[in-house]
């Protein structure tokens, strides 16, 4: 997620000897490692789920919890648009206990905002557009520990292209058009960015157990190369820790054989560059649906799809939405 502090740059510009001051440099560096570590989280598939409706649970169950939800959140929500397309294959390693889990990811997060950058008398307002589209190639290797612990570990890169591409549609912006563009509008940027992980499950129960715990941990670090400006070299560093409850109960019925109540419930901890994009240093998710497994249906890459309800408690993107699922453990 990009945040335009045009009027802080604005700040800096006036109050530096050059357009390439340290005060300046600092506001766009943090603003695009923000962006680039944000995309990866945002797009990782649970961290945080997007929908096809968002709403804010509070009109809903009567309360005023500015935690669970708020107008402004919707609205953030509703200017971001996200698409992943994974694909993943998979291997016995050695022994039967070990399994090699290989995959690529072409992801895209988007948001467009309308709004006067400068103050003006007139109606007009100006367009921003930034996007950031990632490739990724990644590793995994699972152990079963026994039949209630298994363990992962593994590796991803991940290619990054940070787009933007600003309309100054009011004479107040278009007067400050030359002093951004460039710089803080109407750019792109290429970055890659390692990402290690680390992850232990609990199957509650054994191994066919309905409801597993599930611990990971996400450490990011890569740099931007080829940029013509100094303020958009950048070293993207953050982590984030999630622990989760998931519990997956089969039912049938007559009409529809191979369905499943889906529940989960996590708390993810951010650090680095994570600490501010998402208004807080953590925040919890949860969400209830139902699934169908089709895998009778020989769809190619699809084992089940479904509709559920998702909460986020404590972020910028607080709220509830209803998700399409696709493919859940």
């Amino acid at each position: 997620m990009t945040r335009h502090l045009f009027l802080l740059a604005l700040l800096a510009a006036v109050a530096a000897p050059s357009r390439a001051a340290t005060p300046l440099d600092k506001v766009i560096r943090l603003s695009l490692a923000e962006s680039y570590v944000t995309a990866i989280l945002l797009n990782g598939g649970d961290a945080v789920r997007f929908g096809f409706w968002d709403f804010d649970p509070n009109n809903f169950i009567g309360l005023e919890d500015e935690n669970l939800g708020s107008l402004e959140a919707q609205q953030l929500r509703q200017r971001l648009s996200t698409l992943s397309i994974p694909y993943t294959w998979s291997t016995p390693l050695g022994e039967d206990s070990n399994t090699l889990v290989l995959g690529v990811k072409a992801a895209y997060l988007g948001q467009r905002q309308e709004t006067q950058i400068v103050s003006s008398d007139m109606s007009t307002v100006d367009a921003i557009d930034s996007s950031i589209t990632t490739l990724t190639l990644g590793g995994e290797v699972r152990h079963r520990l026994n039949g209630y612990v298994g363990l992962a570990a593994g590796l991803n890169l991940n290619w990054q292209r940070y787009r933007n591409r600003t309309d100054f549609n009011t004479p107040e912006s278009q007067a400050l058009a030359p002093l951004f563009d460039g710089l803080i509008t109407n750019y792109s940027a290429n970055a890659w960015q390692a990402e290690p992980h680390v992850r232990a499950t609990w199957f509650v129960g054994g191994r066919d157990a309905e409801l597993k715990l599930i611990s990971s941990l996400h450490y990011m670090h890569g740099r931007t190369f080829d940029t013509g400006e100094t303020a958009h070299d950048v070293q993207p560093e953050a982590w984030y820790w999630s622990n989760s409850a998931r519990w997956r109960h089969p039912y049938v019925t007559q009409i529809l054989p191979g369905q499943n109540v889906w529940l989960q419930a996590s708390r993810y901890d951010l650090g680095g560059d994570l600490d501010g994009p998402l208004g807080n240093h953590y925040y919890y998710e949860a969400g209830v649906g139902w699934l169908l497994d089709i895998r009778k249906m020989n769809i190619p890459f699809v084992d089940n799809v479904g509709i559920g309800i998702n909460l986020n408690y404590g972020s910028a993107l607080r709220g509830g939405t209803l998700v399409l699922l696709f493919n859940e453990e």
